[in-house]
């Protein structure tokens, strides 16, 4: 009875954990291919928009602004004051950008603001719009590379998005680690799903849709994790997201602990709320046909990697082993992941030296997961993470 209840243990890790190893194994490989083009017959105009959704932002949304102005001289931008409480409006109208007031106490997820920003832009011309979050600086040439990208037949794009630490989170093992982690997910996974042709999935920084895809597939995404979810949607509706990995977005993140337990969490639990709800309309897509929602619903449900090797220290704690043989194969894959993820850095040595406080990140991921199970079940609420003055 005792081992039958080991080997029920087993699978059940297996069940878990499979799906964010296959995925790894697949993004590490498709970083060997060069990424699809649109392919369409002759270029198109667009009419690029920026919209900026901001929720208290008085801090960030100058700067933001200011690097968008350099990338794309006379691109309109419209800055959505979402429920905003500071001064947002005030230094946004200042410093040029067309500003979108909404005030509904009702209406509180940021998929409310970018449906605003997106109906007006659309309503004054635009047939394109790039989302930039508030707190964010683009590369000079974020805007120019999106538009061609769109005019190259793209009904949608995401560019490379990464966390700038600065000066003294530079010098932070577990801030390198954070980056390390969000470039994994946000560069290396994005840029090797486009080298195998998959749709390279929507950050909710730095994506671009077409007024077409927006006709076609409504941004009715409310959860937490509104990005996942409308990628979801696109890629059930047979729609990619082509991978735009010349520019980028940065965006620091958060100084005290608790506001990071706090983002983490957001994230973590939103995903999971996404996957509960989107593996039905996943399953149909494929049944129909449309193959690319295999790794989306594989993504979806996949573990943050951080649960995945606590997943490994429990494989290798079973005596069961065809699972040791598992963990073995895992482990590899992981590896070559973080390496490969360091890689596509600045600093690579130093990513890698910060690797000796994992087993305290790790430990630090794992005592935050009821603060994910909660985020996982609440609703859609936009919380604005709360960042030290230092870091403007």
């Amino acid at each position: 009875m005792e081992q039958i209840s080991i080997s029920v243990l087993a699978v059940a890790i297996v069940v878990f954990a499979a799906p964010l190893f296959v995925d790894l194994a697949l993004c590490i490989g498709g970083n060997f291919f060069r990424a699809r083009r649109p392919g369409a017959a002759a270029l198109r105009e667009i009419r690029l928009a920026v919209v900026v959704p901001a929720h208290d932002e008085e801090a960030m949304i100058e700067s933001t602004l200011t690097s968008l102005r350099a990338s794309g001289p006379g691109t309109p931008v419209y800055v959505v004051a979402h429920n905003c409480t500071d001064a947002t409006a005030e230094i946004a109208a200042d410093a040029g950008a067309r500003v979108l007031v909404l005030s509904n106490p009702r209406l509180r997820g940021k998929g409310a603001a970018l449906r605003h920003g997106f109906s007006t832009a659309i309503a004054e011309g635009s047939n394109a719009i790039l989302v930039v979050d508030a707190d964010t600086d683009v590369s000079s040439n974020l805007i120019e590379s999106t538009r061609l990208k769109l005019s190259e037949g793209a009904e949608a794009t995401q560019c490379r998005y990464e966390l700038e630490l600065a000066s003294g989170q530079a010098r932070s093992p577990m801030a390198r680690l954070r980056a390390l982690a969000f470039r994994g997910m946000n560069v290396l996974r994005a840029k090797g799903r486009a080298g195998l042709g998959f749709s390279t999935g929507i950050f909710g920084n730095g994506f671009a849709l077409t007024s077409a895809t927006l006709d076609r597939v409504p941004f009715d995404a409310d959860s937490i994790a509104e990005d996942v979810e409308y990628h979801t949607k696109l890629v059930s509706a047979g729609i990619p997201v082509f991978w735009v990995g010349d520019a980028s977005v940065q965006a620091q993140p958060p100084n005290s602990r608790e506001a990071q337990a706090s983002q983490e969490a957001r994230w973590e639990g939103g995903r999971v709320r996404v996957a509960s709800r989107s593996t039905r309309r996943l399953l149909t897509a494929i049944l129909h046909g449309r193959l690319q929602a295999i790794e989306t619903l594989a993504d979806v449900w996949s573990l943050p990697l951080s649960r995945g090797i606590i997943a490994l220290v429990l494989m290798i704690g079973l005596p069961v082993h065809w699972l040791h043989v598992f963990a073995i194969a895992c482990a590899l894959v992981t590896l070559c992941y973080v390496l490969e993820a360091a890689m596509l850095g600045s600093e690579p040595v130093s990513d890698l030296v910060a690797l000796a406080a994992a087993p305290v990140y790790l430990l630090w991921k794992a005592l935050i997961t009821p603060l994910v199970l909660r985020q996982s079940r609440s609703r859609a609420e936009w919380a604005r993470t709360k960042r030290e003055a230092a870091q403007q």
